[in-house]
């Protein structure tokens, strides 16, 4: 799916791995989510499967559905997506009603025109409850199949603080009388305290589960035989992998990829050395990065109220790094489900100590001071004044290479994934309130550039549903010019800049045609300007083979730039799609 809420995956998600791989590993988990799944009188609803970073939620997931296609049954699998800040409730449940139709059925236009007439013509209902309603009457269309609902990244509703809604939604589903109710079950998967999104009343509730995904076991003879071509004794080379790796599953199957493309070993005495030298000059190295960060951002991002359990968490962690502690921690002491759910510690009956060999060498006490701080600083952000009161822009390169597959939007054509980003900035802009009741602003106008040419079809947004419409109504055209639109936007700002600043958003996908009129815009923007904070022209690129030199250089202000008064003038912001995770703080900052 290609909306907000994620993507309907008969595709893969990246990183899982595909049905039927023969490195696949089993766990208990997969045993107790069949179970769960084939439940009887009543059919269990839903079930929570919660657990640190790449543990295999993703593979677990789609594994389980590959096999359930000779079941009888519909599934849906739906990816979170992290890169969307903010999203509102009704976005949300109407944009997961809109994937689930497309798979319940292919030509979907007819199911699809039904659910927006429904929704539209219920406004006074909420969002959860025309959830509700309409799921009852999609699984009415699937005769006696059972509808499995995977939703991944599951974490994302304590973000978009949604999370006491969808658990209401759920409670409510299990306890309904209505047998339609019968043939639906959600599978849940995540990364976050399983108190955040299961609170005490769901455990009354028999019909929702929860199930643990535990580290890979000790005996995985799927991932024997490649061993077989490093050593003469397979089982021993396992072995001291998962000494390194503690049986975490990303480490876990990274290292034996490495071990056997790399070692050939003619003595079982050469063992341990090998292995630790392969360690420490290459699989500590840039190929963990992802996961680190992955396990970083568990404590960095989330709810802000969750901010003092996350110290406590830090704090912990540095005792069990420094051997103050024995090992033996209490259930109550505050952080530790935060420091278990990380994956960076481990308990063993009262005992809790670091993973693996790896973790407490990557994660270590400097690691956990920069973090920390980090995390403290998140509590302190407050949002400048400068930000309110603004006229807002957005422009959106329309050229060509929009069409282009591409690793950095996860396959996905650049313009079918740039739509929903945009919906989550767009949300936070228009519902961005001080505490005196300002706001940015009530309306945003955007259009396209491409042509060498003044686009005048101009939009304005005032609810980030219509973001879907504008990208509808307009397609990638032919090559990037950006000054000539640009400049007549600036035009029409201009009269009102005393009463108003300005923020002009340009996303775009790679070098514009007419770089040096662009410079010089900039330059005769700037002489107009009586403050470097009057506007804002914001670049935010897409796709992995943008050149960023050209950008960050005006972001630096390296040519200069001067405003009337003849003070420095800085007002091009540049900063890479995926490493937005908040416009409004990227505003903020520029401003602050």
């Amino acid at each position: 799916m290609e909306k907000l809420t994620g993507q309907s995956r008969e595709s893969m998600k990246r990183g899982a791995l595909l049905p039927n791989d023969p490195t696949y590993v089993y766990r208990e988990a997969d045993r107790q989510l069949v179970t769960f799944l084939q439940a009887k009188n009543p059919p269990n609803l839903a079930c929570y499967i919660l657990a640190s970073p790449q543990m295999g939620k993703s593979s677990l997931m789609v594994n389980t559905a590959s096999r359930l296609l000779k079941k009888n049954c519909i599934y849906v699998l739906i990816e979170l997506k992290p890169s969307v800040a903010t999203l509102s409730e009704n976005i949300f449940y109407l944009n997961l009603l809109k994937i689930i139709c497309k798979r319940i059925k292919d030509n979907s236009n007819e199911l699809q025109q039904k659910l927006w007439s429904f929704w539209q013509g219920n406004l006074n209902i909420a969002p959860s409850e025309k959830f509700k309603i309409f799921l009852q009457k999609l699984v009415t269309t699937i005769g006696n199949k059972r509808l499995i609902i995977f939703i991944d990244e599951i974490q994302q509703l304590i973000y978009w603080q949604l999370q006491e809604s969808f658990t209401h939604l759920i409670n409510t589903l299990a306890i309904s009388p209505e047998p339609h109710y019968q043939q639906l079950t959600f599978v849940l998967l995540g990364t976050t305290n399983p108190g955040y999104l299961l609170p005490e009343a769901s455990q009354d509730i028999s019909r929702v589960s929860l199930i643990q995904l535990g580290n890979f076991p000790e005996n995985c003879p799927q991932l024997l035989p490649r061993l077989k071509k490093v050593s003469k004794y397979p089982t021993a080379v396992w072995q001291e992998i998962l000494l390194w790796t503690g049986g975490q599953p990303f480490l876990t199957k990274s290292l034996w990829d490495l071990v056997t493309k790399r070692l050939r070993l003619e003595h079982d005495s050469e063992l341990k050395t090998q292995i630790e030298q392969l360690v420490k000059s290459e699989f500590l190295q840039p190929s963990l990065q992802y996961h680190c960060q992955s396990l970083e951002n568990s404590f960095i991002r989330g709810d802000p109220h969750k901010i003092d359990s996350k110290i406590f968490a830090f704090n912990l962690y540095e005792k069990i790094l420094r051997n103050s502690t024995d090992g033996s921690i209490s259930d109550r002491i505050l952080g530790q489900k935060n420091l278990l759910i990380s994956g960076l510690v481990a308990k063993y009956g009262n005992i809790i100590k670091v993973s693996n060999p790896i973790y407490q060498q990557i994660f270590n006490t400097k690691w956990v001071e920069k973090t920390k701080k980090i995390v403290i600083q998140s509590r302190c952000y407050m949002v400048s004044p400068k930000i309110f009161n603004r006229d807002v822009f957005l422009l959106i390169d329309q050229s060509r290479s929009m069409v282009r597959k591409d690793p950095a939007t996860g396959g996905k054509i650049r313009w079918k994934f740039l739509p929903e980003v945009i919906q989550g900035h767009v949300y936070q802009i228009l519902n961005e309130t001080s505490s005196d009741g300002q706001k940015i602003c009530d309306e945003i106008v955007a259009t396209c550039f491409s042509p060498n040419r003044v686009n005048n079809k101009i939009s304005h947004i005032t609810d980030p549903s219509q973001v879907e419409d504008f990208f509808s109504e307009n397609q990638p055209a032919t090559s990037t010019y950006l000054v000539p639109t640009l400049e007549n936007l600036l035009s029409q700002w201009f009269p009102d800049r005393n009463q108003r600043g300005g923020f002009f958003i340009i996303y775009t996908d790679g070098q514009i045609d007419d770089r040096d009129d662009f410079v010089k815009l900039i330059k005769s923007t700037c002489k107009k300007l009586n403050s470097q904070d009057e506007l804002k022209i914001v670049l935010i690129g897409i796709g992995s083979d943008i050149d960023t030199n050209f950008y960050e250089n005006l972001d630096d202000n390296t040519r200069f730039f001067k405003d009337a008064k003849g003070v420095d003038c800085d007002i091009v912001v540049f900063d890479l799609l995926n490493q937005v995770d908040d416009v409004i703080k990227l505003l903020n900052r520029e401003l602050d």
